[in-house]
């Protein structure tokens, strides 16, 4: 699957206040398939991965297809009123190469009838950002977005990597590109839509020391204002040590970049990256990513903002028998907040047997607890290399959906729904896929849950529908 000072003080880390338990657990009801822009070959590796939904049954997805002569494309699939409408191509600037194919980075849905998708083509000679738009129910084509002034003229590689709209007319967009200086470096990049208006792109601000090629990324952005967001990411210093950064924009101004103090077991060389990031309404926040240890492990590392203060990173600390747990997050919507200091995240370890196994992790009322292994049904291997937790959502304190995949007995990969209630995670319910089809593949599985109340979660992902081809499914839980 899947192809990255406060109020509150995080007390040390400690044994799990929520064991997996019996709880209320959805209703989770057969998919039903996406359909794809005629005609194609199938999602290319199974790449379904963004969804946004401005209310219930007004949601839009995104992902990467193979046209018949097999090259890459951006689809677009939405509803109106509970109703998926006849699925669209999405249609890149001028100069296009249609060989050289398209990839789709992010979409933000701030109102009904209202979206935005965003994407990266390929000219002749550069790889460029471009959004398409969906106004009063209509998308239109693909507009170009523009790159900070040092951006090379020709060669460039500028690769958009998230996008949150706050409201319509308001929205931000982050990524990387390559600089026109004689290193080539790879620097960041932030892009505002304020009142509808896109604003001039930012070269993102890092700290002094920075490498040569600082080899940025900013792996995603949200916003809970139209002028107060935050992003997150890393850079690399000069003597080649990956720092994990939060970087705030404050009453519409960007600031720099903050690398954040790290777990006192961190190697020398750090490797340290924040993936994801989810916020509240209030301003607070919680970053996750990974970093190495001084004993060869790969960790997982969160970052906790009240109001917009940052404190130091800390290490999460997996279930026994983790052994060198090689985490990972993967980068599309395994963060959720609720409320200030209430969050979860979800991603893999390997444990001590070389079985990939999910996890999830709370932080309850500012405090970090020791994160727990995802739950599987009776029968079933592990999570496996392609598996564990990939998107949670938390409409309510204490409440919240995950989506994620595992091997079954038969050595095939499934989803799975898993929901917490009063932060007692349930046991979780596995997706019956549309038609006849017996796995989600090694390439599928469930890419993004939405919760609307604490019971109706729309849930989308992509599934294996023959011997090589994918397709997307999608659901409505219900109590």
């Amino acid at each position: 699957m899947k192809v990255p000072r406060f109020a509150i003080a995080l007390l040390a880390l400690g044994a799990s206040l929520y064991p997996l338990a019996s709880a209320n657990a959805l209703s989770v009801p057969q998919a039903t398939q996406l359909t794809l822009p005629k005609p194609n070959l199938g999602l290319n590796q199974g790449y379904l991965p963004f969804q946004s939904c401005s209310s219930i049954g007004n949601c839009a997805v995104a992902g990467i297809y193979l046209t018949s002569h097999g090259f890459t494309a951006g689809s677009l699939d939405y509803e109106v009123k509970g109703v998926w409408q006849a699925p669209l191509a999405v249609t890149p600037p001028a100069g296009y190469s249609t060989t050289k194919g398209v990839t789709m980075e992010g979409l933000a849905c701030p109102s009904n009838g209202t979206c935005v998708a965003l994407g990266q083509y390929a000219t002749s000679s550069n790889q460029l950002p471009f959004i398409e738009s969906e106004v009063n129910g209509t998308w239109h084509k693909g507009v170009a977005l523009a790159l900070p002034k040092n951006a090379m003229a020709t060669s460039e590689s500028a690769t958009p990597r998230s996008i949150t709209c706050v409201s319509v007319g308001n929205c931000t967009v982050v990524g990387t590109y390559t600089t026109d200086s004689v290193t080539f470096a790879t620097e960041g990049f932030i892009l505002s839509e304020m009142n509808g208006k896109w604003r001039n792109a930012l070269e993102l601000s890092l700290p002094v020391g920075i490498n040569t090629n600082p080899v940025v990324t900013l792996s995603q952005v949200t916003c809970w204002s139209p002028a107060n967001c935050a992003a997150v990411g890393s850079y690399v210093d000069a003597n080649n040590i990956s720092h994990a950064v939060a970087v705030p924009e404050i009453a519409g101004v960007w600031k720099r970049a903050i690398p954040l103090g790290l777990p006192g077991n961190t190697s020398a060389f750090a490797g340290a990256q924040f993936n994801e990031i989810a916020c509240t309404t209030s301003g607070s926040c919680l970053a996750a990513g990974t970093y190495d240890t001084s004993t060869g492990a790969v960790q997982p590392l969160v970052a906790l903002s009240i109001a917009g203060a940052w404190n130091r990173a800390l290490e999460v600390s997996l279930p026994n028998g983790a052994g060198n747990p090689e985490a990972l997050i993967y980068g599309f919507k395994g963060v959720a907040c609720s409320s200030a200091g209430n969050c979860v995240l979800g991603g893999q370890y390997l444990d001590k047997n070389g079985r990939y196994q999910g996890f999830l992790d709370n932080v309850v009322n500012g405090n970090l607890q020791r994160a727990h292994v995802l739950a599987l049904p009776a029968g079933a291997l592990q999570a496996g290399h392609n598996g564990g937790v990939v998107s949670v959502s938390c409409p309510g304190v204490g409440t919240c959906v995950a989506g994620a995949a595992y091997l079954s007995a038969a050595k095939k990969y499934e989803a799975l729904v898993v929901s917490e209630t009063n932060n007692v995670w349930s046991p979780g319910t596995k997706i019956s896929l549309p038609g006849s089809a017996a796995s989600v593949g090694v390439a599928g599985g469930i890419y993004s849950v939405q919760c609307f109340t604490t019971s109706t979660c729309q849930v989308t992902g992509s599934y294996q529908s023959g011997s090589s081809r994918y397709d997307g499914f999608s659901l409505v839980t219900a109590p």
